[in-house]
């Protein structure tokens, strides 16, 4: 079990956030508010052994419950989000990354049951999910570690915009963070199209005062502060001060909640993480809604896709880094499904160890109810996948378990025995009819390339910006699903660093361009793919061999034309809209594929 929590938490680690083009900075969000100085005046120990203050605090600080900023209590965020405490997580880190947007408190609040207060104000709440969930302007960088001179505003600068708003700027072909901070701001141009200079400067005439660039300013202070972006006038219909938007989104769902899931007889609840986030697997999760959805006229299930159940209820309304029309809800309303005799859950298989925990008595009593529970387990990736015996709760109130997998690699009699579950095969379906491919010729010159971290990620980036300088690299990082379907079709290669086989080697072998991979037995279909040009056997082959391959392939346009068609064959007898919709109608009569042996009697019966 605390071999799984690791792996599950270093999966979490991995995951990057916007605006980090460079390989050289890993926490630009942490090292902007972190108070460095302070803490080595506050920790004269860390100052005589002459560490680095954030290394410090990242690595042994916050266990010892020193704090990161004057203002921030270590064991104050964790006492008040016991779901952060139980992660293990750093708790700053969180809190920078989700817990200041989610509006979580910085220490515990009076005894209250986390639920909406009697006092709270409804008529706002779509107000401040609308406020919270307002995307920002997409970044644009280049990947290039030496331009990168100031991340804290990089990461929020929307340079791309910057550029097309001001063309007299475009023209002198300046950097537009560099032009900004230096003459924009003090000229009246605005760094993003939602942040008004002037505006926060009229708002905030100490910061006007003191001469400070206000963008910066907003970033390291007024985000913090609560500053307005805009001189509010009377009654303007802004947020009351006092409004709590921590509560918006649960008042949002409580007054959105369909009815017609209420007086449903079958409910199938589709798990997803709290976090409105993107990962191929959250996308797999919405597209298994939207199909089930779409074939509601061959089964009786209404279908609801919710955020798992955690102690502080976090939350959100509407996924906004891909296009979809899904309403999500939080676990905890299943309980308005009175009417519910059948109850069907799919939880991710990193969720499944603590679900039965993390659910109160009434939500237990709820679901003991039901005529029939059947839990399903999204095993998405085998390396995150709990052992069987991490089932023992779930089998406990379930009248029936079992498992859908992603792969072809982890889908055999073997993996249905080791998990003690019916197994089915359900591949990840990526409809990409909406973004049309280009040719070789009209790609740029860009390499893309996963966040993952690989024992030779480095060696292998080092040695493509030292023999393929007029290509830029490009990490993906924290963009919509729209954004990387983008660079995946403009750019002419990818790499993934990643699992091997996975969206970031697919979307652009299907946009027409040609992606890298090592092979490796546990995610790649076949070992036949090793004689791929694109498939290289080990991480010492790609680090020695890709620049060559790459310089082959864009000599020789058969060449590559051939590539691409090898894996779009592969692709297709792998994968289809049709098998995909087979296969989702297969789950949703749970007529399941592989039993364990032990299951002698199944013939007929839906366990």
């Amino acid at each position: 079990m605390n071999d799984l929590l690791a792996k599950i938490r270093r999966k979490i680690g991995q995951r990057q956030e916007v605006g980090e083009s460079s390989d050289t900075i890993r926490k630009p969000d942490v090292r902007m508010f972190f108070a460095g100085d302070w803490y080595l005046e506050t920790n004269p120990d860390v100052k005589a052994q002459e560490a680095d203050p954030l290394d410090h605090y990242l690595q042994f600080g916050w266990k010892e419950g020193r704090n990161p900023t004057p203002n921030f209590s270590v064991k104050g965020y964790l006492a008040s989000n016991p779901d952060v405490a139980a992660s293990g997580l750093e708790p700053f880190t969180h809190y920078i990354e989700f817990g200041l947007r989610e509006g979580r408190p910085l220490e515990p609040r009076s005894a209250s049951s986390g639920r909406l207060p009697s006092d709270f104000d409804h008529a706002y709440a779509f107000h401040s999910v609308q406020d919270q969930t307002f995307p920002l302007a997409a970044e644009s960088l280049d990947g290039s570690s030496d331009i990168i001179r100031k991340p804290d505003v990089r990461m929020f600068f929307a340079g791309d915009w910057y550029l097309e708003t001001n063309p007299d700027v475009k023209a002198q072909e300046a950097d537009p963070l560099d032009h900004y901070l230096q003459f924009g701001w003090k000229e009246g141009r605005n760094p993003t199209p939602n942040f008004s200079v002037k505006g926060y400067l009229a708002s905030n005439p100490d910061v006007a005062a003191s001469g400070l660039e206000p963008f910066t300013h907003y970033i390291e202070f007024g985000l913090r502060e609560g500053r307005p972006l805009e001189p509010r006038s009377a009654s303007s219909g802004r947020l009351p001060s006092d409004f709590d938007h921590a509560y918006a989104f649960h008042s949002v769902q409580d007054q959105t909640f369909p009815l017609a899931a209420e007086s449903a007889e079958n409910v199938m609840v589709i798990l997803i993480p709290e976090h409105n986030t993107m990962s191929g697997g959250i996308y797999s999760f919405f597209s298994i809604a939207k199909t089930v959805y779409n074939l509601r006229f061959k089964h009786e299930y209404f279908v609801l896709l919710m955020t798992r159940p955690t102690r502080s209820n976090v939350t959100y309304t509407r996924q906004k880094n891909f296009r979809n029309s899904e309403d999500v809800f939080r676990f905890e309303q299943l309980q308005r499904c009175r009417a519910a005799k059948t109850v069907y859950i799919h939880i991710p298989e990193y969720a499944a160890p603590g679900f039965v925990r993390s659910i109160d008595h009434d939500m237990m009593h709820y679901l003991r109810s039901r005529e029939r529970l059947f839990v399903n387990i999204l095993n998405q990736k085998t390396d995150i996948m709990p052992e069987k015996e991490d089932f023992t709760d779930l089998r406990s109130i379930a009248d029936g378990i079992s498992q859908s997998v992603a792969h072809h690699a982890y889908f055999s009699q073997k993996f249905a025995d080791k998990y003690d579950l019916p197994t089915l095969l359900l591949p990840a379906y990526t409809d990409l009819s909406g973004y049309e491919p280009l040719s070789f010729q009209d790609k740029d010159k860009l390499i893309i390339y996963s966040p993952d971290d690989s024992p030779w990620r480095e060696s292998t980036l080092a040695r493509l910006r030292e023999h393929l300088p007029d290509y830029t690299l490009r990490e993906i990082r924290d963009v919509t699903f729209d954004e990387y379907m983008d660079l995946a079709t403009r750019c002419r290669f990818s790499i993934t660093f990643g699992e091997g086989f996975d969206g970031y080697l697919a979307q652009p072998i299907h946009q027409g361009g040609v992606g890298f991979a090592v092979y490796n037995d546990e995610f790649f279909p076949s070992p036949d793919m090793l004689h791929f040009k694109n498939i290289f056997s080990s991480g010492e082959d790609m680090e020695n061999n890709i620049v060559d391959r790459i310089k082959y392939l864009e000599n020789s346009y058969s060449a590559y034309q051939s590539a691409n068609k090898a894996m779009i064959d592969l692709y297709h007898r792998l994968y289809s809209k049709e098998d995909y919709i087979h296969r989702v109608l297969k789950l949703i009569r749970r007529d399941f594929e592989y039993y364990p042996l032990h299951m002698t009697s199944h013939s007929g019966i839906r366990l």
